[in-house]
């Protein structure tokens, strides 16, 4: 048992994992490229999505897992421009799995599920956004990047990451609080299926 488990959240995780990227690389190139704004906000959408989905369905592990691999992938893919941003990147991931583990999966704030997908919300996406903000725009950019990256560069990437973020995260929150309930039916039903054969 404890194995199918195991399979299940590998399998899972790893379907989660592939979405990401493949929405980072295919749909962030048919939208123009990283640079447009609609690119960043369709894909960040959708990567918080997947990020908010995998700590709901298959837990802090498997989100943690997609929010530190995804960056990785996107850097090697030429995706994202140095390397310094990969690990506030994978912080960033990590904040709003956390909260989102930590708020629904433990149902802190009582059995509904409306009101702990609120508060991890809004508490994952402003959390998610300090840490980019703070990491990236105070630290990499200004400390680390300043000398070697054109002001262009560093303007544009200041701008990704600071007020789109909380907009990407409160967008992806929201599809996942429309998704959730349809995938944990689905599943519901499917275990039910095994277990009656």
């Amino acid at each position: 048992m404890k194995t199918k488990k195991q399979i299940l959240w590998i399998t899972q995780t790893a379907l989660l994992l592939s979405l990401t990227v493949a929405t980072q690389y295919y749909l962030t190139t048919a939208l123009g490229g990283a640079a447009n704004p609609v690119s960043q906000l369709v894909v960040g959408s959708l990567v918080n999505l997947f990020l908010v989905i995998s700590a709901l369905a298959c837990g802090f592990w498997s989100g943690f897992s997609i929010g530190s691999v995804a960056p990785l992938i996107a850097f090697s893919l030429g995706r994202l421009p140095h390397i310094w941003l990969l690990p506030f990147i994978a912080l960033g991931n990590t904040a709003i799995v956390f909260v989102f583990w930590i708020v629904c999966n433990k149902n802190i704030l009582g059995p509904k599920f409306t009101l702990n997908w609120a508060v991890a919300s809004i508490a994952g996406a402003l959390l998610k956004f300090g840490v980019l903000w703070l990491g990236v725009t105070q630290i990499v950019l200004k400390l680390i990047l300043h000398d070697t990256l054109a002001p262009k560069q560093i303007e544009m990437l200041a701008f990704t990451f600071s007020a789109p973020q909380l907009t990407t995260a409160l967008t992806g929150c929201v599809l996942a609080y429309a998704i959730y309930p349809v995938i944990k039916t689905i599943t519901k039903e499917k275990t039910a299926d095994a277990k009656n054969r």
